[in-house]
């Protein structure tokens, strides 16, 4: 048998070297200062220019030239018709009177202010009321009350007058209820009186119908006295305090109710107590 072959391969080995490169970055760290200063907004507008034309509207007429033949002509003639009317203005006298209708209760105003610089010597002191104001309404369609004439007064002495109230149902029921308010209308007389408007209503229901038999108001020195049956009572009053008392009901044969409170008219205005501060 035929023997195998076998090639066989030497190299001459020879060293050989070989460098790893590696590349290393070393960063160099720069500080820099950063300053911040106050930052403001600022808006910055597109400006555009935009042009505008006037325009104008024309309108232009194609005249055309058009040939006419007349055969029949005629003359016509028109007159401006103008239509006027006149009229004939008469100067008439008439006299006109200006008709008011006038209605008037039966008011009477007593004013009397007695002031007497008088000397008076006494040994025995009697106490004698002086009225020197007062005002009596009396209304047609209730009883009126005969007045009674002044007593004849002594010498040198300060005249009394005596005044009688209208009549009034004597069974009242105090209540407060009703509610009191005054207020100055501005007017003023001569004298000085100050005119003060008193007005009652019901305090829960102040739209509610209400019957006012009678108003009594009295200065508290006594020196005015004043009535009415109004539910707006009028008055011109002195500077002062007054003790008020209005009598109302709801309907006409109702119970009588009564309300009281205090009055300070001053220079300026008129203030009313309320009923609890009135009885304090």
């Amino acid at each position: 048998m035929a023997g195998a072959e076998i090639n066989v391969a030497r190299t001459n080995w020879s060293e050989r070297w070989i460098t790893n490169v590696i590349e290393v970055r070393m960063p160099t760290n720069i500080f820099v200062d950063e300053f911040h200063t106050n930052w403001l907004r600022q808006f910055v507008t597109n400006l555009v220019d935009v042009y505008a034309t006037n325009w104008l509207k024309q309108e232009v007429t194609n005249t055309i030239s058009v040939p006419a033949t007349r055969t029949a002509l005629v003359t016509e003639y028109k007159t401006n018709w103008t239509t006027l009317r006149r009229t004939n203005e008469t100067a008439v006298e008439a006299p006109r009177t200006n008709f008011v209708n006038q209605w008037r209760t039966n008011w009477k105003t007593f004013t009397f202010t007695n002031w007497e610089t008088v000397l008076v010597l006494r040994t025995n002191w009697i106490s004698q009321p002086v009225t020197n104001i007062v005002h009596i309404d009396l209304f047609t369609n209730r009883t009126v009350v005969p007045e009674t004439a002044p007593a004849p007064s002594k010498p040198n002495l300060p005249k009394e007058i005596v005044v009688l109230a209208p009549a009034v149902a004597s069974a009242a029921t105090p209540t407060e209820a009703l509610q009191i308010e005054a207020t100055q209308t501005g007017r003023r007389s001569a004298n000085g009186l100050i005119e003060v408007q008193l007005t009652v209503n019901w305090a829960a229901e102040p739209e509610a119908p209400l019957h006012v038999q009678q108003w009594r108001v009295e200065r508290e020195d006594g020196a005015i006295l004043a009535f009415g049956q109004e539910r707006q009572f009028k008055r011109e009053l002195a500077v002062g305090r007054y003790k008020v008392e209005v009598r109302a009901q709801r309907e006409e044969n109702g119970p009588v109710m009564l309300a009281r409170s205090r009055l300070t008219v001053s220079p300026t205005e008129a203030v009313i107590l309320s009923q609890a501060s009135a009885r304090n």
